[in-house]
């Protein structure tokens, strides 16, 4: 049976509407923030942290660094639904966000030693483990191009 869903096509739709929306939330972040009562915020959005101000300057930095992930991965994507997924600028967006996540790693590490929170560690963690993902995923499409360059000059 044929697969009816374009899944590709779909997540790059999506991608597509994240990448509107996103840079509103992280601009009017600031101003929700400024709104929201203080007990709100120490107990919802900042957690063990002890100033408001700095948890949300490591939470713009890392928003940022998903914005740019999510511009690269629908660039991928709008590669995958016109040609093949194998090709050599899908392997330099795989390797740009997993240095977007090695980075995102690092200051949310920093942010565990001057401003703990108890989720911070272990989501700069998934983000280093996203990195080495990434940079795996990077490695197979890449390995995937050199066979298939190889079998096109095959008879």
């Amino acid at each position: 049976m044929a697969n009816r869903w374009n899944i590709p096509l779909i997540l790059q739709r999506m991608l597509e509407v994240l990448l509107v929306l996103s840079p509103l939330i992280i601009i009017g972040m600031p101003f929700l923030f400024m709104y929201m009562p203080p007990d709100f915020l120490l107990k919802h959005i900042v957690g063990d942290a002890q100033d408001i101000w700095v948890a949300f300057i490591f939470i713009e930095i890392c928003s940022v660094c998903c914005w740019f992930i999510l511009l690269l991965l629908q660039r991928l994507f709008k590669t995958v639904n016109q040609s093949s997924p194998f090709v050599a600028d899908n392997v330099r967006y795989l390797k740009y966000i997993s240095y977007l996540c090695a980075f995102m790693a690092v200051v949310l590490f920093v942010k565990t030693f001057l401003d703990f929170s108890v989720m911070t560690p272990f989501v700069a963690i998934l983000g280093l483990l996203s990195s080495l993902f990434c940079q795996t995923l990077a490695w197979v499409f890449d390995k995937a191009i050199r066979l298939k360059d190889e079998n096109d000059l095959t008879i």
